[in-house]
């Protein structure tokens, strides 16, 4: 049981890992933002894969993890907005994004919460809006997503399953599926880019 408790966390660190890596590298040509935000999300799963033990490398990685979840749906919502020429949108989401990375460390962690979940809100409705014009399905579907981690709180996590197995288990469970979702949802979001700018392209 303790095997199984060890290898299914590796397994769905690799996954996310290695789609978000491979999201990265094939995006960085057209989309740099999108990329960037793979790749944060793909490095704090690779240090999670590799379980550090050393203080410094525990808190990179729970950074880094933070800042993927936080800031990978808003640097891919930045690239819809900017193929579909809301180039205002995107850069007042740019900003806000850079400002709440900026003062991470000045916000209680009541505050950081609450401001990134504005953010996600933020970015995720544009995503949605403008996907809906664009009749971009997956890219809907690939957001949606990449934000479903933030939105869970530890309450929900603690929800119906609860009364059957123990929370320590449900919350380990709820995570590792969210890691899975989350590796779809980079994915998704890669293909659906790729395809509005092909579509962008067929306009022209």
């Amino acid at each position: 049981m303790d095997f199984i408790k060890a290898l299914i966390p590796a397994i769905t660190n690799i996954v996310l890992s290695v789609s978000a890596l491979h999201a990265a590298h094939h995006l960085f040509k057209d989309h740099r933002a999108s990329a960037l935000g793979f790749l944060l999300i793909g490095c704090s799963s690779f240090l999670s894969v590799l379980s550090p033990t050393s203080q410094p490398i525990i808190s990179l990685q729970k950074d880094l993890e933070w800042a993927g979840e936080t800031l990978g749906p808003a640097l891919s919502t930045f690239d819809f907005l900017w193929l579909s020429e809301d180039h205002f949108t995107a850069r007042i989401l740019l900003i806000g994004s850079t400002l709440l990375l900026m003062l991470s460390n000045w916000l209680s962690p009541d505050g950081l919460m609450f401001m990134s979940c504005c953010l996600a809100f933020s970015s995720l409705s544009c995503s949605l809006t403008v996907c809906a014009f664009a009749e971009n399905a997956a890219g809907a579907v690939g957001i949606i997503a990449l934000s479903l981690s933030l939105f869970v709180s530890q309450r929900s996590r603690m929800g119906s399953l609860g009364s059957l197995i123990s929370p320590e288990v449900t919350v380990g469970l709820l995570g590792w599926a969210l890691k899975v979702i989350m590796a779809l949802g980079c994915w998704t979001t890669r293909k659906a880019l790729n395809k509005f700018l092909l579509d962008l392209k067929g306009w022209d």
